[in-house]
């Protein structure tokens, strides 16, 4: 039998892998959804991503607050994929871009909180607990998260075979709606620290923190750039078979997982920073062999080196920023959720202005120089950091002196 404290993580990895399935459902369908299904022009692609994501990212830092002030994170899980939930019945019978749009603003960025939420909960849940292990417990709830994304988009895509888009809108809706009754009978109500953090709330966040959120973010923008041009790159530019991109998708979704796991073990000997940095050294020498990449093998024997990157950067990436601001993790779990998805759209604009101008094969220099940009603030990070140290033990020894 398994004891109640590893019950209780698995309960949360469930979470996690439940609410990383709506999205891996929905998210890679909507650009066919919107100019197939709903026959609107490709432009409106942008309109939706860009409206329906900055929606996101005000409710779920707002959200994010919220829980640092001490409301119940469980909650607002609840009501994100509540509003998730209806958002998908709305897309289901739709029948006008506009009235997804605005289903998309005013529910579905609602979504954008579940995960930032899920991490919220869980690194308040293992905060409270003894020996445990909080770099390899978050690794843990992203790995949950990833692993929903190697089933979710294929079984997404079948569902909507033949244009039947509201078939994989309902089994989107049904997840939320499984998450929610998961969340109210099983996820424990875990009581904050507001009271204790208010003094540190209203302390200003450092420079470095801010540095370091960009590096995550332009770690996230290389990633999307690549991902978003493979598929046309391989297909169209390079001659590959049209199932070939979903092969190096899938293989590195299934390398990246243990990496993860395995990166918040290794975490507790070695230093964050130098992992990460080590993750960008590795993005970089990967965009560097896909351009120079001809062959299907070269592809398939690059995706282990680029499951090194992702699986560290995805695997501590939350860790190092919760180790910044500890007292507010509502915060720093929603700023890290929004740091990835504005790489995200960044990425995607990043590649069709790339391709529009040059080709899909040279988006893979777009993501190396990204990779590069948030290998250099990772190194200003490091010196911001050892300067704040030095002012603050400098201000600490003044006040030992003048209580002397």
């Amino acid at each position: 039998m398994l004891s109640s404290f590893k019950q209780q993580g698995i309960l949360f990895f469930t979470l996690s892998m439940l609410t990383g399935l709506i999205g891996s459902f929905v998210n890679p369908l909507m650009s066919l959804f919107i100019v197939e299904g709903l026959k609107s022009p490709p432009a409106y692609i942008g309109i939706y991503t860009v409206s329906v994501t900055l929606a996101g990212l005000i409710f779920s830092q707002w959200l994010g607050a919220l829980a640092d002030k001490g409301v119940s994170a469980r909650k607002m899980f609840m009501i994100a994929v509540t509003g998730m939930a209806t958002a998908l019945l709305i897309f289901a019978n739709a029948e006008s871009f506009w009235t997804v749009l605005i289903a998309g603003i005013l529910l579905f960025s609602m979504g954008n909180a579940a995960i930032p939420q899920v991490l919220t909960i869980g690194r308040q849940w293992a905060g409270r607990q003894k020996n445990m292990n909080l770099t390899q417990f978050n690794s843990g709830l992203r790995a949950a998260i990833s692993f929903a994304w190697i089933g979710g988009p294929p079984l997404g895509y079948a569902l909507a075979a033949g244009v039947s888009f509201d078939r994989s809108f309902y089994m989107a809706a049904f997840c939320a709606l499984i998450a929610f009754v998961f969340a109210l009978k099983f996820i424990p109500e875990v009581p904050s620290h507001a009271s204790q953090s208010n003094q540190h709330n209203q302390q200003p966040t450092p420079v470095s923190f801010w540095v370091l959120g960009i590096a995550i973010t332009l770690g996230s923008v290389g990633n999307i750039m690549y991902s978003s041009a493979l598929p046309l790159y391989a297909i169209k530019e390079l001659g590959f078979a049209e199932h070939t991109p979903g092969i190096f998708m899938g293989l590195v979704a299934c390398l990246e997982i243990p990496v993860m796991l395995y990166a918040g073990k290794l975490a507790q000997t070695k230093s964050k920073v130098k992992m990460i940095g080590f993750a960008f050294v590795c993005a970089m020498s990967f965009y560097i062999g896909v351009f120079f990449a001809t062959q299907v093998w070269h592809l398939i024997a690059l995706q282990f080196v680029n499951a090194l990157f992702y699986g560290v950067f995805a695997g501590i990436g939350l860790t190092i920023l919760q180790e910044e601001l500890p007292q507010k993790i509502g915060f720093t779990s929603a700023f890290y959720s929004n740091a990835i998805k504005v790489g995200m759209m960044l990425g995607t604009t990043g590649t069709g202005l790339i391709a529009q101008f040059y080709s899909f094969r040279y988006a893979t220099i777009g993501s190396f120089i990204a990779a590069g940009l948030a290998l250099s603030c990772l190194v200003l990070f490091s010196y911001l950091k050892r300067k704040e140290e030095s002012t603050e033990l400098a201000l600490t020894e003044r006040e030992v002196q003048t209580c002397l």
